[in-house]
């Protein structure tokens, strides 16, 4: 329980109704100076009093509080006119009249912000719906190829494609070549959407500040296409036309210089001819950006595909050179049948797929063989001039030169590849005396010769001297027994010999002899025939041989002791 410190009454003056009610005017009417120190205290105690009589004011006298009652709070307006009638210590009082000069300081500030916040919002709507116009329109300054599609729709963009599309042709010209195809001819067509939304992608519309200012050529993102083969077949059609009558390219290639006597390098040229391919591709990147016209130039040129800078060309001319280096003489019985040089050895030499310089195989085996047949003369025909001044012309035999063919070519095929130089004797299988060349007479002077028409067989020696002679009867000439014709050896000679005839397989005589002296195998030669009652004229019509040459058994015995196994008999007529 409190005790009361002065329970003596304490006296109240009421405050004069002029001063409180002008000092609460001044305030009230927000003159923003504060009150006086009384004026204070006097509103301190209106307000803790408020509802009771006013005391009367005693000069200079201390106004006593009521006391407050335990564990009540004072009234809001009592604790701040407290605050307001008696600061603190320390803290300085609130000048209102400056506060309200800040106050209308920071009024044109928030005007300031207020209006640029408007401002840029106007901006950025303006910024986002530029923006959004050109998220389906091109930019200014846009082109596809020829078409200036700036400031377009999508859908007037392809509007314009398709009408350039339809109105399109192609041009391809140059170096004489001219053809120009339609659209049509082309069968061409494109994907408009397909390629407007690629060039619409190719530029942001949100950085469109930068992108008005900027030049867009879209025509790299055209793709138009020929559907079908006609392009592609039309330009080679005409490509082959024109080719037909142009210069074709040549490679660089090596060739023989019959002055220098060497092979050398042979220059590549381009020719006339254009490339197709070449053609076709280039048609076909105009077509794709609608581009009217190809112009030709000498990069459309078919080109030669080896040039004569390639270092093989160099090996291959020296290895050809080292080829023809070979120097062969061919010899037939000691005479010149053929001589094989630089000249003759060129023609044989090829340059192959790899530019290595090599044989012609074929053109070399064609040359021996030809060489070969130039050089055999079994059976051939022959002319030649008797001793006695008659010229005669005979076929057939077994007697002559007959070449080794597969002989020959190895040795030449030898000598060119390590450049031999040297006289070489063809390889023969079969020989005979002397060489006089194709159709000449090739064996010596010594031969026995045997004129059917003369019905008489004479033999020359050595020298070409008439040795021996004698009239006779050959075959019955029926076309069984005729006496063959053409030059022989003489195979063999027998005495005495029996002679055994024979016709589809039956014996038709058997009749002895005492020379015997063959020259068709064993079965026609020459022998005595004492059964014959005269010889000469023309008794070989009537009683003519079996096929052997009859003769007389004396002169018959004489030629047994002169003419020897492997001499040569030309029978003839």
């Amino acid at each position: 329980m409190n005790k009361k410190k002065n329970t003596a009454p304490q006296g109240r003056h009421a405050i004069g109704p002029s001063t409180a009610d002008s000092s609460k005017k001044a305030f009230d009417q927000g003159s923003g100076t504060a009150p006086s120190s009384s004026s204070a205290r006097g509103q301190a105690a209106r307000s803790g009093l408020a509802g009771k009589p006013a005391p009367s004011r005693v000069p200079d006298a201390t106004i006593a509080m009521p006391p407050a009652k335990r564990g009540t709070k004072p009234p809001k307006s009592t604790v701040a006119a407290s605050k307001q009638s008696a600061p603190s210590p320390g803290v300085r009082p609130v000048d209102a009249s400056k506060a309200s000069k800040r106050s209308r300081k920071n009024k044109p500030l928030k005007v300031v912000g207020i209006t640029l916040g408007v401002i840029l919002g106007l901006l950025v709507a303006v910024y986002a719906g530029i923006a959004v116009y050109f998220t389906d329109r091109f930019m200014p300054n846009s082109n596809v190829g020829d078409i200036d599609v700036s400031l377009m729709s999508a859908a007037d963009a392809e509007k314009a494609l398709v009408e350039a599309i339809d109105d399109y042709t192609l041009s391809i010209g140059g170096d004489g070549f001219s053809l120009t195809l339609s659209s049509s001819d082309a069968a061409l067509s494109i994907d408009e959407a397909s390629v407007i939304r690629d060039m619409l992608d190719d530029t942001n519309p949100w950085l469109w500040p930068l992108e008005v200012r900027n030049d867009h050529d879209e025509t790299d993102k055209l793709v138009a296409v020929s559907n079908g083969t006609g392009l592609e077949d039309a330009i080679r059609s005409a490509v082959e036309e024109f080719n037909a009558s142009a210069e074709q390219p040549v490679n660089a290639t090596i060739a023989y210089d019959p002055d220098q006597g060497a092979f050398a390098v042979q220059p590549e040229s381009a020719g006339t001819a254009l490339d197709a391919d070449q053609i076709v591709r280039k048609a076909d990147e105009a077509l794709a950006v609608l581009n009217p016209k190809v112009t030709l130039t000498a990069e459309d040129l078919l080109k030669p595909t080896v040039l004569s800078t390639d270092a093989a060309l160099a090996t291959a001319t020296a290895n050809a050179n080292t080829m023809i280096a070979a120097e062969l003489v061919l010899t037939m019985a000691g005479d010149t049948a053929a001589t094989l040089d630089a000249g003759l050895i060129s023609q044989w030499v090829v340059l192959g797929e790899d530019l290595s310089a090599t044989l012609d195989d074929g053109a070399l085996t064609a040359w021996v063989e030809q060489l070969a047949s130039d050089c055999n003369t079994v059976g051939t025909q022959r002319s030649y001039t008797r001793p006695d001044g008659k010229s005669i012309t005979v076929s057939g035999g077994a007697y002559g030169w007959t070449v080794d063919s597969e002989a020959l070519l190895a040795t030449v095929k030898d000598a060119v590849a390590n450049g031999t130089q040297a006289t070489v004797e063809i390889p023969c299988s079969t020989s005979g005396k002397a060489y006089n060349g194709a159709g000449g007479q090739d064996w010596g002077a010594r031969y026995c010769d045997i004129d059917l028409s003369e019905q008489y067989v004479r033999f020359y020696d050595e020298s070409g001297a008439l040795v021996w002679e004698s009239p006779c009867v050959s075959g019955l000439p029926n076309g069984k027994r005729d006496t063959p014709t053409g030059v022989y050896w003489l195979n063999q000679k027998a005495s005495p010999s029996t002679l055994i005839g024979y016709e589809n397989g039956k014996k038709t005589y058997e009749t002895p002899v005492q020379y015997w002296m063959p020259f068709v195998g064993n079965s026609v030669g020459l022998h005595d025939a004492n059964w014959q009652s005269s010889f000469g004229g023309t008794r070989y019509k009537t009683n003519g041989s079996h096929g052997c040459v009859n003769l007389p058994p004396s002169a018959a015995g004489e030629l047994y002791g002169i003419i020897q196994a492997g001499d040569v008999v030309v029978c003839h007529w």
